[in-house]
């Protein structure tokens, strides 16, 4: 049974490290983890009842002989029990700094969307956008050429006065300008635009951001401006955007390392 627990052990905290090492859900690695040292204790603990002696078996004792220099006995432990828990220590070792090491895995770096330079402004539809195709004070949904439905390269393309005093006002020709979709709080759509303030308002938590100021929020849990993002009328008279957006789409937790 002694060697049962060792194996259960064993395998428990090489499948654990291998969980760790997969990226697996973390109550899966928690459970192998606590199997290992479930299969651990209970082997302790059979060993320490085993190592009591019955009370039937009990002598008096009497004082040992000196052993002679060079006569003292030999205790061992070999075999296959010896082995065995060489393998349960390297298993548990291993187990152990698989999840330190995954403590230092670097960030990895946003990879952005798939707005990029020269591409088209078009609506839900496919149909590319100029500069005169939103009235004043309107809004629209907009993607780029051929990535229409890509959710994380969602715009609000929005239409103010020209002379606005508008933050990056060379990003916003003639009063066209557009910022991300999803909000910077907890990833909700930004839905709602009102003109009479410039605001636009997530429905969700509430959160308000500026247009004419960058979507810098004035109000609500959001702290962080909606990415930007940066337009420019193509040689054939369509918006087309200059770039990918000023800054990374949604929440900050997005961008974390999985």
């Amino acid at each position: 049974m002694n060697t049962t627990l060792l194996a259960t052990a064993i395998v428990a905290a090489l499948a654990s490290a291998g969980a760790a090492a997969a990226r697996a859900d973390p109550a899966v690695v928690g459970l192998l983890a606590a199997l290992a040292f479930a299969a651990i204790t209970i082997w302790a603990g059979s060993a320490a009842l085993a190592l009591r002696a019955p009370d039937d078996c009990t002598e008096p004792r009497q004082r040992p002989a000196i052993a002679q220099p060079g006569n003292e006995p030999t205790l061992t432990r070999g075999g296959v029990f010896g082995r065995i828990w060489i393998f349960a220590i390297g298993a548990f070792g291993l187990a152990t700094i698989v999840p330190i090491v995954s403590l230092g895995r670097r960030a990895r770096v946003a990879v952005g969307t798939v707005w990029t330079a020269g591409a088209r402004v078009v609506t839900e539809q496919g149909r590319p956008l100029r500069p005169d195709d939103i009235a004043l004070g309107g809004v629209t949904t907009v993607f780029p050429e051929g990535h229409v439905g890509a959710q994380d390269a969602a715009a609000l393309l929005i239409r103010v006065e020209d002379n606005a005093m508008l933050t990056n006002h060379a990003w916003a020709p003639r009063g066209n300008v557009a910022f991300s979709k999803i909000c910077t709080h907890a990833g909700c759509p930004v839905a709602i635009y009102r003109h009479a303030d410039y605001m636009l308002y997530c429905p969700c938590h509430q959160s308000q951001f500026s247009v004419l100021f960058g979507a810098r929020p004035v109000a609500g849990p959001a702290t962080r401006a909606l990415p930007q993002l940066k337009l420019a009328i193509g040689p054939d008279g369509y918006l087309v955007a200059r770039g990918d957006f000023s800054g990374p789409v949604g929440p900050d937790d997005w961008n974390r390392p999985a």
